[in-house]
């Protein structure tokens, strides 16, 4: 038997939730999504679309809203990371839990959304965890690292913090989005070292968008990891969204 008609043989089941909202201008609206059944659902990727992805900020909280994965990041940057890419392992919602996503719109007309998860039900979860434990692996926990700022007109080498936490990171992927991709530039510095030069922001998409960065860089616990972000744009500012996927070395 193969592994697909072993997975169909275990009851997997493909599900894939979505949900529609339309968001006033100047508010916010929360969806929720719960496995199959209020079983557990592994969540591999986020499939977002709308009638703006620049103008919407999605913030991610699983376990009834107490374990946040995102905040204020635009949905442009989530289509990015997952347009042809899924994580290794899974978000999880556990049983009889949800994951609530606040979508937030910051145009002063309204907008519609829709959010698609793709993942695993619960068999195909179990399935997908056993095959790691019985190569003698941990199931990969995904960890994001996040940060969303609006650059000021005509700012030059903005210094934007990226916030981490007290255990050291593996990075493979990253997006970022902005409403302006072409008026703004950045680089990525760590502990006072530039690890990236300086380069647009779609040049950064277009590096991550189909494949995983050439060396996997750590980041380390308590070490400074910065933006440093130059808005090109000398009338406006803009808004962007940095997102990564990350793994606890």
């Amino acid at each position: 038997m193969n592994q697909i008609d072993q997975l169909i043989e275990n009851g997997a089941q493909y599900f894939t939730p979505a949900r529609t909202v339309e968001i006033p201008g100047g508010e916010s609206r929360t969806i929720t999504f719960s496995g199959l059944s209020s079983r557990r659902y592994g969540v591999n990727r986020f499939i977002v679309a709308g009638t703006s992805m620049t103008k919407i900020l999605a913030t991610a909280k699983f376990n009834n809203g107490k374990d946040t994965k995102f905040e204020n990041i635009q949905l442009a940057a989530i289509r990015n990371l997952f347009l042809n890419r899924s994580l290794r392992g899974a978000f999880t919602i556990d049983d009889s839990t949800e994951m609530y996503l606040t979508l937030t719109n910051t145009d002063s007309q309204a907008h519609t959304v829709n959010v698609q998860l793709v993942g695993y039900d619960d068999a195909h979860l179990q399935h997908k965890q056993e095959e790691y434990q019985n190569r003698g692996l941990p199931f990969p926990n995904p960890e994001f690292v996040f940060v969303s700022k609006e650059v000021a007109a005509g700012a030059t080498a903005q210094r934007i913090s990226v916030a981490l936490p007290a255990y050291p990171l593996r990075l493979y992927r990253i997006s970022v989005a902005s409403d302006a991709d072409n008026q703004l530039l950045m680089s990525f510095r760590q502990d006072q070292v530039r690890i990236k030069p300086e380069v647009f922001v779609s040049q950064i998409n277009d590096e991550f968008q189909n494949m995983d960065i050439i060396l996997p860089q750590n980041l380390q616990a308590n070490v400074p990891f910065d933006l440093i972000v130059t808005n090109l744009d000398s009338a406006n500012a803009h808004r962007f969204s940095f997102l990564a996927e990350t793994y606890k070395i």
